[in-house]
C-alpha cells in the first residue's frame, strides 16, 4: 500500500465492532501516518466537514506538500428509507455533492454521462453505465486533479460484494463494470483487499467482467497470482515522460506503468490503455510518439482511448502548472481563447484539439493499425471530423468499443479487432 502522510485519520463508529472491518482498518493503519486519529460519530464527522474543509476539491497544482484527511467509513446498506431521510436532515454535510458518500450510501452507481439528456447538455459523446465505487480520493498529486485532499474509504467490502448479485442481475445487458474511477484503487492494496474480492467475484460471474482502474500506478505484483480467469480487464492511464514525472507527481512514470501493464498481460489479464489527459508539454509530439511505440513494444492493449486536458482555462493552467514545461504554441492558443464561450470540457479550442488528435491517430495507425481506438468524452462534432478514421475501425459515436463502456468487454473488443485483420 502507498504510504500516506495525513493530518487526520477519522474512523467512523462501527468499524471496530465488525471483525472484518476492524482487521482491514488495522492493516491499512500501518501505512497511514496521521497527526490525529479519532473515532467519530455521524455528528462529529458532519462537523469535521466544515472544520477541516472536506468539501474542497481544488486542484493540487504544483504544491510540494499538503496533508490529506483519511476517513475509514462504512456502507449503510440496511438503513430503511426513513432512516436515510432522517440522516439527510440531521447531517446534511455528509449527504451533499461528492460528500454524499460520507453518509455511507452508494457504491453501485449510475454514470449518467452519455445519456440523451447529458449529450444534449454537453454536446459530448459517452456511454452511460453502472459503476462500482468504494473509495473517493487518491494519494497521487497530479497537478490538474483535486482528489488528493480527502480519502473516503469504505471498509465493509465483504458486505458490498455479497450484494452484487442482486444489483448486477437486475442489469442483464451490461457486461463490463468499472472499478473505481474515484481513485487509483491499487494504491491501497493489498491491505485494503477489495481488489481480490472483486477479481474473484467476477471470475465466477458468467458473462460479466470487471474493469480494474489501475490508473497511474505500477503496484500490481500482488495481482499476478489471483484466479482472475480472464474476467478482469486492467486499465492504465499512460502519459509521456515529462507529464508522468513532473505533472503527475508521486505516480509511477511512463516506463513503470507500461512495465506493470506488461506484467499483468503476461499473467493473463486483458490490458487496456488511456492516453488521458494529453497535456501538450514541450516536445509533446516526440514524447507521445515515444509513449505509443513503447506501449505497443511491450503490450497488446485490446483498445485505446484518448482525450486532451479538460476543465482548465488559460488562467487555471498558469496557476496549476509550471508554464516552462508546456508547449509555447499551446500556451499562446489558450491565452488567445480567454473569454470565449465554450462547451463543457472544451476549454482547449477545437482546432488545437483536432491537431493533437490527428497526431495521436496517425501514430496509432502507424504503430498498430489493428487496435481499435476511441475518444473519451469528446464532442459529437469532433467524432464527425474524424469519421473516416473511426469508420476504418468500425467505430461510430453511437456504437463504439472504449475502455469502460457498459458493453465493452474483452469479447466485444476482440470481435472489432478481428474484423480489422
Amino acid at each position: 500500500m502507498h504510504t500516506i502522510e495525513a493530518s487526520h485519520l477519522l474512523i467512523v463508529e462501527g468499524i471496530a465492532e465488525d471483525s472484518r472491518t476492524r482487521e482491514r482498518a488495522e492493516r491499512m493503519r500501518e501505512f497511514i501516518r496521521a497527526e490525529t486519529v479519532q473515532t467519530v460519530s455521524d455528528a462529529e464527522l458532519n462537523e469535521a466537514v466544515d472544520e477541516l474543509k472536506l468539501y474542497g476539491m481544488g486542484r493540487h497544482g504544483m504544491q510540494d506538500k499538503f496533508l490529506p484527511v483519511v476517513i475509514f467509513n462504512r456502507f449503510r446498506f440496511d438503513d430503511p428509507p426513513e432512516v436515510q431521510a432522517r440522516r439527510r436532515e440531521q447531517f446534511p454535510a455528509l449527504l451533499r455533492g461528492w460528500n454524499g458518500k460520507l453518509g455511507g450510501y452508494g457504491g453501485f452507481e449510475w454514470r449518467d454521462s452519455g445519456s440523451a439528456k447529458w449529450r444534449a447538455k454537453t454536446g459530448c459523446v459517452c456511454q452511460p453505465a453502472y459503476q462500482l465505487h468504494t473509495i473517493v480520493g487518491c494519494p497521487f498529486r497530479c497537478a490538474y486533479c483535486g482528489l488528493g485532499r480527502t480519502y473516503n474509504v469504505m471498509m465493509n467490502m465483504e458486505d458490498f460484494v455479497d450484494r452484487l448479485d442482486e444489483q448486477i442481475d437486475a442489469v442483464p445487458r451490461q457486461t463490463l463494470y468499472q472499478y473505481d474511477n474515484g481513485t487509483d484503487t491499487v494504491c491501497f492494496e493489498p491491505e485494503y483487499g477489495s481488489t481480490k474480492l472483486l477479481v474473484e467475484y467476477f471470475a465466477r460471474k458468467p458473462d460479466r467482467y470487471l474493469e480494474l482502474y489501475v490508473g497511474k500506478s505500477d503496484n500490481v505484483d500482488f495481482l499476478l497470482d489471483y484466479d482472475h480467469r480472464g474476467k478482469t480487464v486492467a486499465c492504465w492511464s499512460i502519459s509521456g515522460p515529462t507529464q508522468s514525472a513532473k505533472l503527475e507527481r508521486e505516480t509511477a512514470d511512463m516506463e513503470a506503468r507500461i512495465q506493470a501493464a506488461r506484467k499483468m498481460q503476461q499473467a493473463g489479464y486483458p490490458v487496456r490503455v488511456r492516453f488521458s489527459p494529453i497535456i501538450p508539454v514541450k516536445d509533446w509530439e516526440a514524447e507521445n510518439r515515444e509513449m505509443i511505440e513503447r506501449v505497443f513494444e511491450l503490450t497488446e492493449p485490446d483498445v485505446i482511448t484518448f482525450e486532451t486536458l479538460r476543465f482548465l482555462d488559460y488562467g487555471q493552467i498558469m496557476e496549476s502548472f509550471d508554464p516552462e514545461l508546456l508547449d509555447d504554441e499551446f500556451l499562446a492558443v489558450m491565452k488567445e481563447a480567454q473569454g470565449r464561450e465554450h462547451g463543457q470540457g472544451e476549454e482547449i479550442p477545437a482546432e488545437y484539439r483536432r491537431r493533437v488528435y490527428r497526431f495521436i491517430i496517425d501514430e496509432l495507425e502507424r504503430v498498430s493499425p489493428g487496435t481499435p481506438y476511441a475518444f473519451c468524452r469528446e464532442t459529437r462534432e469532433m467524432w464527425d471530423h474524424f469519421e473516416e478514421d473511426f469508420a476504418r475501425h468500425l467505430q461510430t459515436p453511437d456504437r463504439y468499443v472504449c475502455n469502460c463502456g457498459p458493453f465493452a468487454d474483452p469479447a466485444e473488443a476482440q470481435q472489432v479487432a478481428a474484423a480489422l485483420q
